[in-house]
């Protein structure tokens, strides 16, 4: 017979990180798990909530400490078996008791006959049924403490005393400050995950399961059912069903489009006014958007029925969305779960809403499509949001760009490191949009009297010239000779400013730049030096941040604004202004300063 008594870990590392605030009923099960056998990460994974194995065995300690702390108070004497695991291996040759009285043929005898003929043919072992009162004494003292200690959770409890202090400080910077808001934004279902930094799918998926071991007794709301057709509406189990068949019109005399439906003179609208597929797809949106709610909200009208009270009302439907109308999960149209808004409207969201339903108006009312435009007859003024920190940017600080460049310099050498380290230091210094960098050719650039520059096929189908500055150029340069394709003045003049990491003369798209700067960019922020606030702010960090670094960064090196709006290709100076405030304000500053010193 083989006999041990084992410590559940020996792992001696105490974390900063609190994971027991309170004491529930999944700690204890914990621990008996763990007294049972169950390996302690496993367990801590299943019980506590936590997710990697570092952070299972600081939960495992703190959680059997805190335990151990109230058996020592209660003066129990067996606080000491507490976290850990006794374990008594059984010869596997001794059969039952059950098993002797078949083998031996002694059914009718005495019960103290049988038991002491058992013992005589397998004497106990003393040590083994020491261990076996050990470990009953041990599960014995971990149900009267539960009894004692144990506490429910409530939905009205802060998630700070449930879950550990990272989750919690995420938890409480989205607006869940309790259990019970939180358990109302999973019910909201979706990715109700989205507004915390580093949190994803499986990290989300933990956190609803360990609210479920908080909190089994409170249910979610069913999610409903959202679907969109393009045939009759109907109903599913009584859900909503929303359905994209709009009513069908009398065209006007004198109609300057052929269009006998709202959505055909949409589809003329977009096709006539869209100068891009972007662009064509955010009109789509917010024209399905206000037909919907027509269809639904206002008795099936059409945009030639609506009045100046419906838009009024429109207005206000967009600044409070009813739940219904927001989809519960990640669908597309026709879809389960789909529904026209993914959530409440930001304030800059809302007002493009109404800018684009307003100028379908005007230009369906110039087709002679429709008789008048209530829209022209209301106070469409939005207002900004007080929230708005009008001088935050999403930019880059340049401690920022050194950590990154920090990591990204001290990994092994690769296409991707390479290519990484080429997009920070060209994008920072030339500050192009990521389609402008994907659609961009070595043929554009160009070795002028004045320099380096590049030749740009921008938004609103605009060309322009952008300055190739030192840095990018050094940056270009590296980057090509990686890719072994020569230097700037002979590679292939086919060949993509950015390439696949695979194929040097293959483009990629904007879903693999985006992914591949914010991979890269994740790695390198939560492995920096920088303050914890400025990492939860740069978590969702993408390229379009760099071109507002070099932004940020050309006001801050006192770059003409005239300058900055023409490397960017932005329409107007105030566009620039609007955006990087902070000059205009520095001479406001300056000026005001020599006034009133």
């Amino acid at each position: 017979m083989t006999i041990s008594i084992t410590k559940s870990n020996t792992y001696k590392t105490v974390s900063s990180i609190i994971y027991v605030r309170h004491l529930g009923r999944h700690h204890f099960a914990h621990l008996r798990a763990v007294a049972e056998g169950i390996d302690t990460v496993d367990s801590a994974k299943r019980y506590l909530g936590v997710e990697h194995g570092h952070a299972a065995q600081n939960a495992h300690l703190q959680t059997r400490d805190a335990i151990r702390a109230i058996a020592r108070r209660q003066n129990d004497p067996a606080w000491r078996l507490i976290g850990v695991f006794i374990q008594v291996l059984q010869n596997s040759n001794k059969p039952s008791l059950e098993e002797f009285v078949a083998e031996k043929d002694l059914d009718g005898w005495g019960e103290s006959e049988v038991v002491e003929l058992y013992n005589d043919a397998y004497p106990s072992d003393k040590k083994s049924n020491r261990r076996f009162l050990l470990r009953e004494r041990q599960l014995k003292l971990l149900h009267k403490i539960e009894g004692l200690a144990a506490q429910d959770p409530k939905p009205t409890d802060l998630v700070s005393g449930w879950f550990d202090d990272l989750v919690s400080s995420k938890l409480i910077s989205a607006g869940m400050v309790t259990l019970g808001d939180l358990n109302l934004r999973i019910a909201t279902g979706g990715r109700w995950f989205s507004t915390m930094p580093g949190v994803g799918a499986a990290k989300a998926e933990r956190i609803e399961s360990h609210l479920r071991t908080l909190l089994p007794s409170v249910l979610a709301p069913a999610k409903k059912l959202f679907l969109l057709k393009a045939s009759d509406s109907f109903a599913v189990k009584n859900e909503v069903v929303f359905d994209l068949s709009i009513s069908n019109q009398t065209a006007l005399p004198y109609s300057l489009i052929n269009a006998a439906s709202d959505d055909a003179a949409i589809d003329i609208w977009i096709n006539a006014r869209a100068g891009s597929k972007l662009t064509a797809t955010v009109y789509k949106r917010e024209a399905v958007r206000l037909s919907l709610w027509l269809k639904y909200e206002r008795d099936n009208k059409s945009f030639a029925d609506m009045k100046v009270d419906d838009c009024s009302d429109y207005m206000a439907f967009l600044q409070n969305i009813p739940d219904r109308w927001i989809s519960r999960e990640r669908a597309k149209p026709g879809e389960p779960g789909w529904a026209p808004f993914r959530g409440q409207l930001k304030n800059k969201s809302y007002r493009q809403s109404i800018v684009i339903v307003t100028a379908m108006f005007s230009w369906l009312l110039s087709a002679n499509y429709l008789k008048a435009n209530p829209w022209a007859m209301i106070n469409q003024k939005t207002g900004d949001d007080k929230n708005e920190k009008m001088l935050d940017t999403k930019a880059l600080s340049e401690m920022a760009v050194i950590e990154i460049l920090r990591y990204i310099d001290a990994q092994a050498p690769s296409p991707s490191r390479s290519r990484i380290r080429f997009i920070l230091r060209f994008v920072e210094s030339v500050g192009l949009r990521s389609a402008e960098l994907l659609n961009a050719k070595l043929g554009d650039f160009k070795l002028e009297p004045e320099g380096w520059v590049v030749q740009v096929y921008g938004k609103g189908a605009k060309n322009r010239v952008a300055v190739v500055p030192g840095q990018a150029y050094d940056a270009l340069q590296q980057y090509l000779d990686m890719r072994g394709i020569g230097t700037l003045q002979n590679a292939p003049v086919g060949a993509p400013l950015i390439a696949s990491t695979l194929d040097p003369m293959e483009p990629i798209g904007y879903q693999a730049l985006y992914e591949h700067v914010g991979r890269w960019f994740k790695k390198a922020i939560s492995n920096s030096d920088l303050a914890m606030n400025e990492r939860m702010k740069l978590s969702g960090a993408s390229t379009h941040w760099l071109r507002h670094t070099f932004g940020t960064r050309a006001i801050a090196r006192e770059v003409p604004l005239d300058v900055i709006q023409a490397q960017m290709g932005h329409a107007s100076i105030q566009t620039t202004t609007a955006i990087y405030g902070r000059a205009p304000i520095k001479r406001r500053v300056d000026e005001l300063g020599k006034a009133f010193c």
